[in-house]
């Protein structure tokens, strides 16, 4: 039995901020993990996570002609910055959208590579005969609500993230296939990325907003273990059907920064048009990027029946990477 990705919806903020809201941006070229990206979109304060899938998972309904009270028998999330600090957002998806669904998955890990984690979430569910369809609910917040603020925008590592949204429909058919996955998780890089919030914890009472302990010796480590991760991915799901990397028609990953998208397409042999993304318009979208992007790339007519897409990441400080192949027809 094969799941397959029927149709996805992105939702983008419509408050773009330009790379002067940063100020000085010479800050950013001393650190060039954290540049080349011209615009971001920011969620405003009091936006919601759930509202933006609540649009998004009901312009999926229409243009699938779908009822949201008997099509959707599983509703998986996965928030940066959840909306409320002990719930996820799940079941209140669930009600904007009139869903009557009973299996329902708030997943907090695997960052930038989640969408592909939910799917295989989908996936083990649908073998075990407990569902048969599925809405992924893919959203990065911590731009607006961590890096947007006073005391954080000035940081070199704060120009670099973006809000976005994405919502996938996914059904056990094989109208649109999922033909190979691949999933690593490295523990021992687990403790390499961390929120910084000073000498208080995380839930406790601060006068700072926070931000991402990132520093030199780390971010030469995560650089590394990207590279060698991702198209390691890439090669194990193209090995698995027998392929080669250049028989992908478009390859789509998470969006840190140009210098990984660059290693990356070289490292599988493929061209800069094969490799699909908008990170100059909306920056590191984290766990959204790769759904975003898969979602304009369908829209603009980029991709096209029959095309073999490859997606493929790796998360945080590399503690989990993975890949896919899906065959658009």
């Amino acid at each position: 039995m094969n799941i397959s990705l029927i149709d996805i919806e992105e939702n983008m903020p419509d408050q773009i901020i330009g790379n002067d809201f940063f100020g000085e941006e010479e800050i950013r070229r001393r650190n060039r993990m954290f540049s080349g990206t011209s615009e971001r979109r920011h969620l405003r304060k009091g936006e919601l996570a759930s509202d933006y899938f609540g649009v998004a998972a009901k312009n999926l309904m229409e243009r699938l002609n779908l009822d949201p009270a008997k099509d959707i028998d599983l509703i998986l999330t996965n928030v940066s910055l959840p909306d409320e600090a002990f719930t996820g957002c799940g079941a209140v998806v669930s009600k904007k959208i009139g869903a009557r669904t009973k299996h329902i998955i708030d997943m907090h890990n695997t960052g930038c590579v989640s969408f592909l984690y939910l799917l295989d979430v989908a996936k083990t569910y649908m073998l075990a005969k407990k569902v048969n369809s599925a809405i992924i609910c893919l959203a990065q917040t911590a731009a607006g609500r961590i890096f947007g603020q006073e005391d954080t925008r000035q940081l070199a590592q704060a120009a670099i993230p973006g809000d976005g949204f994405a919502v996938a429909y996914v059904t056990s058919s094989d109208e649109r296939p999922i033909l190979s996955m691949e999933f690593e998780t490295y523990p021992e890089n687990s403790e390499d990325m961390r929120g910084n919030t000073g000498d208080k914890k995380w839930w406790e009472a601060r006068e700072t907003t926070g931000s991402i302990d990132f520093n030199e010796n780390k971010t030469a480590m995560i650089v590394a273990r990207g590279n060698k991760a991702v198209p390691g991915m890439i090669k194990k799901v193209c090995e698995n059907l027998d392929m080669k990397t250049t028989d992908i028609n478009y390859l789509i990953t998470n969006q840190p920064n140009l210098n990984f998208l660059r290693n990356w397409r070289e490292a599988t042999q493929l061209t800069k048009d094969q490799h699909l993304d908008t990170f100059d318009k909306y920056a590191n979208l984290f766990g959204a990027g790769i759904p975003v992007t898969l979602a304009e790339s369908i829209k603009n007519k980029t991709i096209m029946p029959g095309d073999m897409v490859c997606l493929a990441g790796f998360s945080h400080a590399c503690d989990y990477s993975a890949g896919a192949l899906i065959q658009w027809t």
